[in-house]
Parts: C-alpha cells; sequence; structure tokens
C-alpha cells in the first residue's frame, strides 16, 4: 500500500466533495440558515487542517455541531415548545 498516496487523497476534488455534501446534508437537516455554504465551511476547515486526522477531526465537528441542533430542534417540537 502506497502510504504517500493514501496521505494525499484527502486533498483530491472528490474526497473532499464528499465531504462537502456531508455537510450540506447536515445543515438541511438542521433547518437552520447560515451565511457561509457548506463549500465554503469546508474550504475553511481544509485550509485549517495539516493532516488527514486533523480534517477528518474538523468536519465530524463540524457535522455533529448541525447534528446537535437538529436534535435541539426535534426536542423542542415535541415537548411543543417551537417558537413562531
Amino acid at each position: 500500500m502506497d502510504v504517500s498516496g493514501q496521505e494525499t487523497d484527502w486533498r483530491s476534488a472528490a474526497f473532499r466533495q464528499k465531504l462537502v455534501s456531508q455537510i450540506e446534508d447536515a445543515m438541511r437537516k438542521a433547518g437552520v440558515a447560515h451565511s457561509k455554504s457548506s463549500k465554503d465551511m469546508e474550504s475553511h476547515v481544509f485550509l485549517k487542517a495539516k493532516t488527514r486526522d486533523e480534517y477528518l477531526s474538523l468536519v465530524a465537528r463540524l457535522i455533529i455541531h448541525f447534528r446537535d441542533i437538529h436534535n435541539k430542534k426535534s426536542q423542542a417540537s415535541v415537548s411543543g415548545k417551537s417558537s413562531f
């Protein structure tokens, strides 16, 4: 196995696009309007990360953040606390 090839794979456009799609999906499910697009967020994380692991960790934190928003909204609507 070529380790250097695997290490640069995370920088490929195809790999990054998959993560942009995952961020976009998490944003859509959370139902929040945000001033930055999923592509902008991924680009910021990509520029900040120095390694593949750091990149994936930052993207995961971003997705978890949006899932938490979604879960809080779901709990609020179930308990009847939704605001108009």
